[in-house]
């Protein structure tokens, strides 16, 4: 029955109630994501300027620059360039470089030069200290490389060859009267860093840089490698890889000598001048170094890849690939290269000889 509650217009349903927009649940996750986004940004400008009243680096749009660890100390680009050409002082570089090549500082000797580098850094304000280790390492104590060759005696009935030392090389760098640290009594031996400790004797097989393409060419072509002495040049790869190479072909030793033609127009046959006056090498001068595997074994063998405190438990043998033929290295000027490889008297020998002291 029709009461008072009864609408004067009823609602007559023809169809379904379509949804007012389609993909309503989309809409809404990208109005909550789009808002969260929103929030997050507005939150993190705001913490950014708190923290930051200055801007967020070191540069802002003035132009102007905070000094680092002082954000009151603006200094603009023009000053801050000055700062970074004007302070290197070119006598004082002179200087120090002057106090580092005065004195020998090998691995683990000159404790000196360590402490001065020390106190230095502590007057910059960076906090410095000096850490020891114990590390597997040696020292030249004796080296020899003569140069031999065969001659014939003959007795009665019968023939007795003999060989005798037709050079020997001096094995030490010229003494430089403008340049006092090549006269110092405490200077570097020419040696090659873990080199082992051996008296071998040999023909010489030259073998160019020493790679592993040029041993393989050298089997290829079916040169005798094993039990005789390699001689390369520095360069093209890692000292020590030579020196590994020809250990893994059998060979007896191996000496290694800076080549004048890799130093370009800096030579003294092309009008430069040697060391000290000029650019160009000095002609004695020994290229130094480590042999030990590096790409193999890197640091010190005992413990490889690994840091070597005092109080580590030291054994008698390297725990890396072992250097089991003496490398030597010896300069350009020696006439065991000047007379190599065209007219060395055939037959003819090398004889090594190198004594490093154990850890």
């Amino acid at each position: 029955m029709p009461s008072e509650h009864t609408p004067l217009l009823a609602g007559v349903p023809v169809a379904n109630p379509r949804p007012r927009y389609p993909h309503a649940v989309l809409r809404r996750f990208c109005t909550l994501a789009l808002a969260s986004v929103l929030i997050w940004f507005f939150l993190a400008l705001a913490l950014s300027a708190s923290l930051f009243p200055d801007g967020h680096s070191h540069h802002n749009p003035s132009g102007r620059w905070t000094w680092p660890g002082c954000r009151r100390r603006k200094v603009d680009y023009d000053q801050l360039q000055r700062i970074l050409l004007d302070t290197p002082d070119s006598a004082l570089a002179r200087q120090w470089s002057s106090y580092y090549t005065a004195g020998a500082h090998l691995a683990g000797k000159n404790l000196s030069q360590a402490e001065w580098t020390r106190d230095k850094w502590e007057e910059f304000g960076v906090k410095s200290e000096i850490v020891s280790y114990d590390v597997y390492i040696n020292y030249p104590v004796d080296h020899r490389l003569a140069l031999l060759e065969q001659s014939n005696k003959a007795h009665d009935e019968s023939t007795t060859t003999t060989w005798k030392v037709s050079y020997e090389a001096s094995l030490t760098e010229d003494i430089l009267d403008d340049d006092p640290s090549s006269s110092s009594p405490d200077r570097i031996p020419t040696f090659h860093g873990y080199s082992a400790s051996g008296n071998v004797t040999g023909s010489v097989v030259y073998v160019n840089y020493g790679t592993y393409q040029d041993f393989e060419d050298l089997v290829h072509a079916n040169v005798t490698l094993k039990g005789n002495i390699a001689i390369a040049r520095y360069g093209g790869i890692f000292r020590g890889l030579k020196v590994k190479r020809a250990q893994e072909l059998g060979m007896l030793g191996a000496i290694l000598y800076s080549d004048p033609g890799d130093d370009g127009e800096n030579t003294v046959e092309k009008g430069k001048k040697a060391y000290p006056e000029g650019p160009a090498r000095q002609p004695s001068s020994v290229q130094r170094g480590s042999t030990q595997f590096l790409s193999f074994a890197p640091g010190d063998p005992c413990v490889v890849n690994l840091p070597r405190f005092l109080g580590t438990h030291f054994t008698d043998s390297p725990a890396g690939p072992p250097l089991d033929i003496p490398p030597s290295p010896i300069h350009p000027a020696s006439r065991c290269i000047r007379r190599f490889p065209a007219s060395l008297p055939s037959p003819s020998r090398m004889r090594m000889h190198c004594l490093s002291s154990r850890p």
